[in-house]
């Protein structure tokens, strides 16, 4: 940062040169005692015709307190705290809305950022990455960003009216709203660009502040395990008619199976992984709300052609619909193992734990389980512990009021020739008391049709769950793209 100085001396020393057009005063308190100016960018020279007219950018003075300076900047309490005779400070305009964020942040600490004037409304979305920028630059973020996130938020709703949400308005905004804390708009965001972009970067910064990705890529590895959960569930789901085909011993099976297959490839959403190469999930499930199919056999010896298609297909899409809620800011920050100095790992434990099935407790907006697992931040191997303990106490709760059945439908006997390996399914996330829950509806079409299919299926499913998505999204999580810090790390 190139810094200039001057210490206050008698008037007739301190007489500035008048450029072109005079500097630009901008009073920021009436009863100022400090000047903080930007004089234009150095720019290289270069041969313009003999008849230009000469152009040069004014240099910008803002008149200020040095008490608000020193009350709301660490950087401007250490400079003032060694130079307590300053009397100005100069710094170079690096454009892009240096100038323009500089000045929010000065108006908003000194008096409210109410108080701005209808030119420092932001109408661009690059506008918060640079007041981010600027905010850490001086030394006003990250312990005062609150001092200017209603201007922000007037931002997020002025993007959102004008021109709808979209990935690129998603990816522009999401990581501003978890840097002003915006905990709704964080979430919403997050869950858009799980269903709607197919990428494997979440974020887009505007600005020229280039060191702002580093910390926006958080955001990366859990989004890109969440879809991936999305897309597991989706699949699974539109893969139990097969597999029911499959072990069917009819001869229409065949022909089945595979009209079934052609109508989701006419489609475009079959096979699935071969689909989110090309759509996002969201435009596949919308692709999948066409889907019709009627088995050509009319009488099938086992009846498993019988099956209702279509209710199958509609099961996968309202489970992955619902699958995920997006990021949540709380269980993010929560989960941080430096969140509290000195907390022991007991007290790390208790508030991390779920009560009761409810995964958003002392969280702002509520959520389910897959959005309390992929906002983890802390170690994988405490997580999964949490979710041991969790698993182990809900089978204590269902033994202790004797209903606890872990398995329907008919055990194949000893001589059959049935195969006994059972598909996991993933369960519907588990809902906050306050809010509506799901339809009993769109449970797994495993749960559905354990009992008619004959074979052995597991309707609580919820241990393979947790062990399937530690064992095959596990490597997508945050936590795995650092060391991986072991249990004393809470201590």
């Amino acid at each position: 940062m190139d810094v200039t100085t001057n210490a206050s001396a008698p008037a007739a020393a301190t007489a500035k040169p008048k450029l072109a057009g005079g500097p630009l005063q901008i009073v920021v308190v009436p009863n100022s005692d400090f000047v903080v100016q930007l004089t234009p960018a150095a720019k290289p020279l270069v041969e313009k015709p003999a008849n230009a007219a000469a152009q040069r950018a004014r240099v910008v003075q803002f008149r200020v307190s040095r008490a608000v300076l020193q009350e709301n900047s660490s950087f401007f309490q250490t400079i003032l705290g060694s130079r307590p005779n300053l009397a100005d400070i100069t710094f170079e305009n690096k454009g892009g809305g240096f100038g323009h964020a500089l000045e929010i942040w000065l108006r908003a600490i000194h008096n409210g950022p109410h108080t701005l004037p209808n030119n420092l409304k932001a109408t661009r979305m690059e506008r918060a990455w640079v007041a981010i920028g600027v905010g850490e630059q001086f030394g006003f973020a990250p312990n005062h960003i609150d001092k200017i996130k209603p201007w922000f938020l007037e931002c997020y709703q002025y993007a959102l009216d004008n021109g709808g949400l979209t990935p690129f308005v998603a990816c522009c905004l999401a990581f501003p709203c978890s840097v002003f804390d915006h905990a709704e708009g964080f979430m919403k965001l997050t869950k858009y660009l799980a269903y709607h972009t197919n990428g494997s970067l979440f974020t887009n910064n505007p600005s020229s502040f280039h060191h702002l990705n580093h910390d926006a890529r958080v955001l990366d590895g859990p989004l890109t395990a969440a879809r991936a959960h999305i897309q597991s569930i989706l699949e699974t789901e539109l893969t139990f008619p097969i597999d029911k085909l499959h072990r069917a011993t009819c001869p229409c099976r065949k022909e089945t199976a595979f009209d079934y297959e052609d109508a989701l490839r006419a489609l475009d959403c079959w096979p699935i992984d071969r689909a989110m190469q090309q759509y996002p999930i969201g435009e596949i499930i919308d692709e999948l709300e066409k889907f019709e199919f009627t088995p050509k056999t009319i009488k099938c010896s086992s009846g498993i052609c019988a099956h209702d298609f279509k209710n199958s297909v509609n099961i996968a899409i309202r489970r992955a619909k619902y699958a995920f809620d997006g990021l949540c800011l709380d269980c993010m920050e929560r989960s941080q193992i430096d969140h509290v100095d000195g907390q022991t790992r007991q007290t790390f434990l208790e508030k991390n734990t779920p009560f009761k099935g409810c995964w958003d407790i002392d969280c702002r907006f509520g959520h389910g389980r897959a959005s309390w697992y992929y906002s983890w931040m802390g170690p994988s191997s405490v997580r999964r512990d949490i979710l041991n303990k969790y698993r182990e106490e809900k089978k204590a709760m269902d033994v202790a009021k004797g209903s606890h059945r872990t398995r329907r439908g008919i055990r194949p006997s000893k001589d059959s020739n049935i195969p006994t390996t059972r598909v996991a399914s993933m369960p519907l996330k588990s809902q906050a008391p306050a809010r509506t829950p799901i339809a009993q509806n769109n449970t797994s079409d495993k749960a559905n049709n354990a009992q008619d299919s004959g074979y052995d299926h597991d309707v609580d499913d919820e241990d393979e769950f947790f062990d399937a998505e530690d064992a095959s999204l596990g490597g997508h999580t945050v936590t795995d793209d650092i060391e991986e810090l072991d249990h004393e790390a809470v201590n």
